[in-house]
């Protein structure tokens, strides 16, 4: 089995999160109050995935070059 980057795990987290919005599954994150679902998750783990690509791609461009 590969090794499971974040990159990779953020993909599967936001899969499942689009398929409970597609489903219309409610599940509720945190409490009552703020009633945090699906739907609002998604785009801020979409947003760090983002993030996180780009943190790898500027330790790419840091790395010494091989001689």
């Amino acid at each position: 089995m590969p090794t499971l980057t974040t990159e990779a795990a953020l993909d599967i987290l936001s899969d499942w999160l689009q398929d409970n919005i597609d489903c219309g599954t409610h599940i509720i994150f945190d409490n009552d109050e703020e009633r945090t679902d699906s739907a609002v998750l998604l785009p801020l783990i979409r947003q760090a995935r983002s993030d996180v690509a780009d943190l790898r791609h500027l330790q790419l461009l840091r790395r010494p070059e091989s001689p």
